[in-house]
Formats: structure tokens, sequence, C-alpha cells
């Protein structure tokens, strides 16, 4: 039977690294109060893109490369190229096609733009390989996630910008026979009730060249109350749910890899799981809040650590706006 193993991982980066005191410099009197929050959120430092140059495609092309020099393959080795963003460049053409013209991929290619926002990586790699299982003219998948959210937040919202930064991360696929390395399976939770308290551009897309409203007032929207906290319970219930379905135990699992969002977020639900918190890496004080490529880098992270290694169970979750979240099951 078929199955589709995660190959390698590669992550790029702006060499720009921000502390959270170079970021409060700006703040004048609120400074300490926004030091308070980046710090209960786990954040220290983040890269930022130092130019309008290193966009959110750019990024992605180079993680990509450097995932294909390290496994010695050629853009015309893939089958598929999905690109994942919520802050996606280009509606048309695709991102994705960028990554494809960049990789000098073959014209059988499949390529693609996905967004679920922050979670938007750990759903395009569920679809994706559930596509590949089908389709055996499928060997090889390029996921890419790049993201750049602190450019659109709006200028007097320092709070939301220094809790992020801007990265990319690449993750090659492969379709194998009769393999136990895979993904095993994965479950959703979606709840739209307050869909409409984050918005991106605010007002919509039919709303972005009308010229009665400030380019200020069409970047991120956030209710005051904003929060995506209806998700978290059920990352614990949802992974509970996958182990009892598939015969697993909770000991068995080496990773449990989250959303890089919030600490004290993977703090409870390592708590809630009664795991030790070395099975939950954390790198978020090194890059920021990524999107939908944090839990990814994590990943790729476990994976230079070496705490991750081949045969290893492990757990993708992640959430997104709207809201969404999505846990997968992964034997590496």
């Amino acid at each position: 039977m078929a199955n589709v193993r995660i190959v390698s991982t590669a992550v790029y980066h702006p060499s720009h690294k921000v502390s959270n005191e170079e970021l409060a410099r700006h703040a004048g009197d609120g400074a300490d109060k926004l030091l308070g929050i980046w710090e209960h959120f786990g954040r220290k430092d983040r890269y930022l893109a130092a130019d309008d140059q290193e966009s959110t495609v750019f990024m992605g092309i180079e993680a990509a490369k450097e995932l294909l020099a390290k496994n010695h393959l050629k853009g015309s080795d893939l089958d598929m190229i999905v690109f994942s963003s919520g802050t996606h460049d280009f509606s048309a053409p695709t991102d994705a096609a960028f990554v494809h013209q960049a990789l000098e991929g073959k014209d059988s290619c499949i390529i693609y733009d996905s967004n679920a926002n922050c979670v938007g990586m750990v759903v395009a790699a569920d679809q994706a390989v559930r596509s590949m299982m089908s389709n055996p003219k499928i060997t090889y998948t390029l996921i890419v996630g790049s993201e750049q959210i602190a450019r659109f937040y709006k200028e007097g919202d320092l709070a939301s910008k220094g809790l992020c930064g801007d990265a990319a991360c690449a993750v090659l696929l492969e379709r194998v026979e009769d393999n136990e390395q895979g993904l095993i399976d994965s479950m959703y939770y979606t709840n739209t009730q307050k869909a409409e308290d984050m918005q991106f551009p605010a007002g919509g897309m039919t709303q972005m060249y009308n010229e009665k409203t400030d380019l200020e007032e069409k970047k991120i929207y956030l209710h005051p109350e904003y929060n995506v906290n209806v998700a978290f319970p059920t990352a614990v219930a949802n992974m509970e749910s996958l182990l009892q379905e598939h015969g697993l135990a909770k000991d068995e699992v080496k990773q449990y890899i989250l959303s890089q969002l919030n600490r004290n977020v993977i703090h409870d639900i390592a708590g809630k799981l009664d795991q030790p918190l070395d099975k939950f890496p954390y790198i978020g004080d090194i890059y920021g809040y990524t999107g939908t490529s944090s839990p990814f880098i994590a990943l790729h992270h476990a994976i230079q650590a070496g705490t991750l290694a081949r045969g290893d169970l492990f757990f993708m979750w992640s959430v997104g706006a709207g809201i969404t979240s999505c846990a997968t099951l992964w034997r590496y």
C-alpha cells in the first residue's frame, strides 16, 4: 500500500534579527507594556525582511532551492508544487508559478496556491498526501510555506507586529510503496461563528481600490476581543481521538509539534495531555510567529537536533483565522 513520507525540510529567514528591546524603542511610554505582552507569548527575537525585495515569494523560493540542493534533486523531479500562505504576493499568477519558474520545473508539474491562514501548511501537507496516495504519477511534492504578517498590521498595532517574524519553510514529500513512514491520519475542528473578527484585507479584496478608504484601513482588521482560544481544547481532544482510533498511546509519540503562536498554550496542551515539555519543541523565541510555516520550522529544528528520528511518531497541530484547526499524526 502506498504512503507518503516527509523526506526533508529546509528553512529560509532574513538576516535582519530584531530583539524585543529593539522593537520596544519605537513605543515610547508604552514600551514596558509591549515587552510584557511579547514575553507572555514567548517572544525574544524575530527575523524581519529588510526591504520589499525580500518578499513572501522570494523567501519561499530560497527555502525550496536549499531543499532541492540538499537532496540532490532538480526542479524537473517535482510532480507537484503547493505554496501555502496567508500573505500571498499574488492572486494571479500563483506564487507556486514563480517557484516553478525559479526551479525550472517540468511542464507536467501540478502547481497551485493554498490558503488556510496559519494552519495552512499543515492542511496543505495533509491534502497533498491524500492526493499523492491516490495518484501514482505523483512521486515528489514540494510544499512551501512562507509568510510576512507583521508588515500588514496597522502601524499603530505594535503589539501584534511584535509577535510576528518573517520566514519560509520548504518540505519534500515522497510517495513510497509498502512503507510505514508517512501520514497516519488527520482530524479537523472548525468554528466560523465569529469569522468576521479577523479580516485581511479589511473589507475584502473588492474594497482594496476604493479611493474613499485609507490604505492603512485596508490592512489587517482585528476585533478588540479577537482570539482563537476556542480551538485550543480541541487540539487535545483531536490528538487523543486519533491515537485511540489507531490503537496508539500518548507515550509512544516522540514529538508534539504545535503552532508557535503562544508558548503558554503549548505548555497548557502539554499539561492536559500529561506529557513532558521536552516533547513540545518551541522556536517562537528565535523566529517570532511565522504563521503558516511555524509548526514546520519547529519540525525542521526537531529533525536537525535529532529529537525526531526515522520511525518516530509525531503530531503536528495548528490553528488559522476563521477559525479552523487541524491535527495530523505522522510516522517520520
